[in-house]
C-alpha cells in the first residue's frame, strides 16, 4: 500500500511576501516607514486576534494557550475522546512561536529606512478541525507580517474517508491500515488524488480564519514544505514480522553504505556531497527504526502493530528531487528538461511518484538479503533449558562448555551419517567419560530434538536442527575459538 502519510503545506500571500512589497501595502495605505509597526503592522495583528476570537465565539469555544513544552497532539486527542470524531472545529490553541517577520531597519550602504527580514516571535492560533475530506487537520495562523499560513493533513485520514465512501472495508490502527478488503481499487483511489481540489478546501479554510484574506486573498499561493510517502507491507500473521524485522535492521546497519543511500534516492554520490549522508538506528517506544539521511531527504524503515513493515520516504525540500517538467524562461521561450521539482502544490502527483520509486529502490535492496530469522528461532530453541514429558528440565545447549563441545563433535563425525551412533560407539570416542554420561547426554540431546532414536533400538541419529546446530558448533570452534586463542 503506498500513501502519502504526512503533509505539511506553506501558505503564502504574494502581494506582501517581500519587504519590498508590504512596502508597498504600507505606503498605499499612507504609513510612513517610521510608523510600520505601530499604525499598520500591529493594526493587523489586532485584526487577526479579533477574527480568531470572533471565530472561537460563534462555535461556542475557548482559546486555549499552550506553552511550547506541551504537545499539541496528546492535547487534541484527549480532547477527540471526550468530544468524539464528528466533523467541524475540534479546538483553537494559541502559542508564542519564532517565525520570520519584517521590522524597521536602516540599510548600511544607503543610510535610509527600509522593511528588512528579522528573526522573531508572535502568537500562533492552531485552528484544529476534523474535515470532511481530509479528517483531523491543522491551520496555524501566525498573528503577524507576512502571516505565512500552515497546514497540515494525513494522507490516511484522507484515505480513510474515501474508501468509506465507496464501501470498502478496512481495519485501522495507529496511522496505519491493517486490513483493506480491496487493496488494488485503494491504490486507484490513492493515485486519484486531486491536488485542485486540496486548493480549493486551502482556501476556503484561508477564508475564514484568516482576517487579512479579504485584503491579499486572491494573491494566495501554496507549496510543500514537508512529504513522507509511506509504503506499508502488510503480513497477514503477526508471527513472520518481528523476527525478520529484526533481522533486517540488524542487516541494514551494516550493509547499507554511502553510495547505497545515493542510490535510493536517484542521486549521483560524488566526493564533495559524500559528507552529507547518514545512518541513525534508534529504539524507539514502539520499536525500532533505521533512518538514513541525506541532506534534507530520507528513508526510514520501521515496524507497526507487529504485521506491517513501512518504508517511508521524506523530505523537507521538495526542490531535491528532479524530473522533466516544462520550464519557462524570463525570454518567455519555453523547454521540456530534466530539472529540479517545483515546490508548488500542483507538483504533488510528480513528487509521489519520485518518492514512491526511492522506497521501491529500498526495498528491492533489502528484499536480496538472506532472511536469518529462522536460523534465530532455532538457536534460541536449542539454548533454553526444555521439560521431558515427566517435568524433567534438561539445560539447553551451551556452545562454550567443554563437554557439550566435546560431545558435539562426536556426534557429528561422518561414519554417524548413515548408520547413526549408539553409546558403545561413542565411548570410544569420547575416552574419560563414563556410559551413564553418555546416556545422560544422549537423553538431553533427544530432548532438545537435536537427535533421533531409531525406533525401540539404542541407535541414535542427527535430526534435522541437529545437522545446522552441530555444524554450526562445529564452525566456531575451527574459525572463531582456535584463531582467536591462537592470536591471544
Amino acid at each position: 500500500m503506498n500513501c502519502f502519510d504526512r503533509l505539511v503545506l506553506f501558505g503564502t500571500y504574494k502581494p506582501i511576501s517581500y519587504p519590498q512589497a508590504m512596502d508597498w501595502q504600507a505606503y498605499s495605505a499612507g504609513v510612513k516607514r517610521i510608523d510600520y509597526e505601530k499604525k499598520f503592522a500591529n493594526e493587523l495583528r489586532l485584526e487577526m486576534k479579533a477574527h480568531i476570537k470572533d471565530v472561537a465565539a460563534q462555535e461556542k469555544l475557548d482559546i486555549i494557550h499552550v506553552g511550547q513544552n506541551v504537545r499539541k497532539e496528546s492535547l487534541v486527542a484527549d480532547m477527540l475522546t471526550r468530544r468524539g470524531e464528528h466533523e467541524g472545529i475540534v479546538c483553537i490553541l494559541s502559542t508564542m512561536e519564532s517565525c520570520r517577520c519584517f521590522k524597521v531597519g536602516k540599510n548600511p550602504k544607503t543610510k535610509y529606512l527600509e522593511l528588512q527580514w528579522s528573526p522573531g516571535k508572535c502568537l500562533h492560533y492552531y485552528v484544529y478541525l476534523i474535515d470532511p475530506d481530509y479528517g483531523l487537520c491543522y491551520l496555524r495562523v501566525p498573528t503577524w507580517a507576512p502571516f505565512r499560513l500552515q497546514f497540515y493533513f494525513n494522507g490516511h485520514n484522507w484515505l480513510e474517508r474515501r474508501m468509506k465512501a465507496e464501501g470498502i472495508g478496512f481495519r485501522k490502527a495507529d496511522n496505519c491500515f491493517i486490513r483493506i478488503d480491496d487493496f488494488d481499487r485503494a491504490q486507484q483511489i490513492v493515485e486519484s488524488f486531486n491536488p485542485k481540489s486540496l486548493h480549493h478546501r486551502l482556501d476556503e479554510l484561508a477564508s475564514r480564519f484568516v482576517a487579512v484574506h479579504r485584503r491579499w486573498g486572491s494573491g494566495l499561493h501554496w507549496t510543500t514544505y514537508q512529504a513522507e510517502w509511506a509504503t506499508d507491507i502488510v503480513f497477514k500473521s503477526t508471527r513472520i514480522l518481528p523476527d525478520l524485522y529484526q533481522e533486517l535492521v540488524r542487516t541494514a546497519a551494516v550493509e547499507v553504505k554511502c553510495p547505497d543511500i545515493y542510490g535510493f534516492l536517484g542521486r549521483r554520490l560524488t566526493e564533495q556531497s559524500a559528507s552529507e549522508v547518514s545512518n541513525r538506528l534508534q529504539t524507539l517506544i514502539e520499536g525500532t527504526r533505521i533512518k538514513h539521511t541525506l541532506g534534507h531527504t530520507s528513508i526510514k524503515m520501521y515496524d507497526k502493530q507487529d504485521r506491517i513493515l513501512r518504508i517511508e520516504t521524506t523530505t523537507s525540500n521538495v526542490s531535491f528531487f528532479k524530473h522533466h517538467r516544462e520550464v519557462r524562461h524570463r525570454d518567455g521561450t519555453r523547454e521540456t528538461k530534466h530539472t529540479s521539482m517545483r515546490k508548488t502544490i500542483y507538483s504533488l502527483g510528480a513528487l509521489g511518484e519520485q518518492m514512491q520509486a526511492c522506497s521501491r529502490r529500498y526495498l528491492s535492496f533489502i528484499s536480496q538479503w538472506r532472511d536469518h530469522s529462522r536460523e534465530r528461532a532455532d538457536l534460541r530453541k536449542v539454548t533454553r533449558s526444555v521439560k521431558d514429558n515427566k517435568q524433567r528440565s534438561y539445560r539447553g545447549l551451551n556452545f562454550f562448555r567443554q563437554d557439550d563441545l566435546q560431545f558435539m563433535l562426536a556426534i557429528i563425525r561422518g561414519e554417524h551419517l548413515i548408520n547413526g551412533f549408539t553409546n558403545r560407539a561413542l565411548q570410544a570416542l569420547l575416552p574419560g567419560w563414563s556410559p551413564q554420561k553418555i546416556g545422560r547426554m544422549l537423553t538431553r540431546f533427544r530432548v532438545l530434538r537435536l537427535i533421533k532414536r531409531i525406533g525401540k533400538t539404542y541407535k541414535y541419529y542427527l535430526a534435522q536442527l541437529g545437522k545446522r546446530t552441530l555444524v554450526a558448533a562445529l564452525q566456531l570452534k575451527e574459525r572463531v575459538i582456535l584463531p582467536a586463542m591462537a592470536a591471544a
